[in-house]
């Protein structure tokens, strides 16, 4: 899959020596939905408004689409749309024409057909009409994403679009999102929560302090870095693990009542059939056994944490 945007070696650093981005490498597909996630003041915002030529880098370099963001910032920014995290708009302004003014900034001429196109896209055909004021949060949030689409980027950046915003219509703008997608656009986007980027991301990237982390294939990445559980329910509780089954990877529930092991699934043997025989010579009775995959959330504090502890060894 060719690249679209290539950054390279890229270095953010402030007066007082605080450096918010410290070498980034990173190649973004063309066509696919890359999640960023990282705690807060990790550099996410830093990279995103580097790239869409808000923020000036102190060395490295970027391209999109093969335009250098410097050198050829005209054509760059021509292919990028940016949601940012805060909700900035004329209250005052009809929706229709606050989208209409956002193609206009890119030299676009005018085309009602491809504004109807946008608004209808995101389910704001019918408050075309409406003062951005009159507008709910969430509505607000649609019509951010419908000016940054308005002079048709190949490249969205989404700078957590959904925070605010209410369950279902945070449910309908990863809808939006995965039709972006079907359409083309390459997605970028931050988010908090973890959850949707494990459902909707074709790659993760950890960023952390300014560094990244990792940039991997969700499912390669959680194959690689989960672990499993499996739950050994007792009919009775015990107070204590028996000396048989004594190991680090197995622990009581805090009440008792239930066994948990942790193992590799890529483990050439797991340790399960050892694990139940042991049980059965003890006298423990089974009531039921659950497995369970660690999520993506899991992956990701332990990979932040993990970082943290290296820093401070060092």
């Amino acid at each position: 899959m060719q690249n679209i945007v290539e950054i390279r070696d890229l270095k953010k650093s402030y007066k007082g020596g605080f450096e918010a981005l410290k070498g980034v490498d990173l190649d973004i597909r063309e066509g696919e939905i890359l999640a960023l996630l990282g705690p807060n003041g990790a550099g996410k915002t830093t990279l995103i408004s580097t790239i869409c030529g808000i923020t000036t880098s102190t060395s490295g370099s970027v391209t999109v689409g093969g335009h250098d963001i410097v050198n050829d910032y005209r054509a760059a920014r021509s292919m990028i749309g940016l949601v940012p995290q805060e909700i900035n708009l004329e209250p005052f302004e009809r929706v229709i024409n606050t989208v209409r003014f956002s193609r206009g900034l890119f030299g676009k001429r005018g085309d009602d057909a491809a504004i109807e196109k946008v608004l209808k896209q995101l389910s704001l055909w019918d408050k075309k009409d409406s003062q951005i004021r009159e507008l709910s949060g969430g509505m607000k949030r649609r019509v951010l994403i419908a000016k940054a689409l308005s002079h048709d980027p190949r490249v969205l950046f989404l700078d957590e679009p959904t925070a605010g915003v209410d369950v279902e219509l945070r449910k309908d703008m990863w809808d939006v999102v995965a039709g972006l997608k079907a359409d083309g656009v390459t997605i970028i986007l931050t988010t908090h929560y973890i959850e949707e980027a494990e459902a909707i991301a074709d790659r993760v990237g950890v960023i952390a302090k300014g560094e990244l982390m990792l940039v991997e294939e969700k499912n390669t990445l959680m194959a690689r870095m989960g672990q499993k559980e499996l739950e050994v329910q007792l009919t009775e509780p015990i107070s204590e693990v028996p000396m048989l089954l004594q190991s680090d990877a197995l622990r009581l529930s805090d009440d008792g009542s239930a066994l948990i092991y942790t193992y590799d699934t890529r483990a050439e043997r797991t340790g399960i059939t050892k694990l139940l025989s042991d049980v059965a010579k003890e006298g423990l009775v089974l009531r039921d056994v659950v497995t369970r995959q660690s999520s993506l959330e899991e992956i990701f504090v332990n990979l932040v944490n993990n970082g943290d502890n290296a820093e401070d060894a060092a």
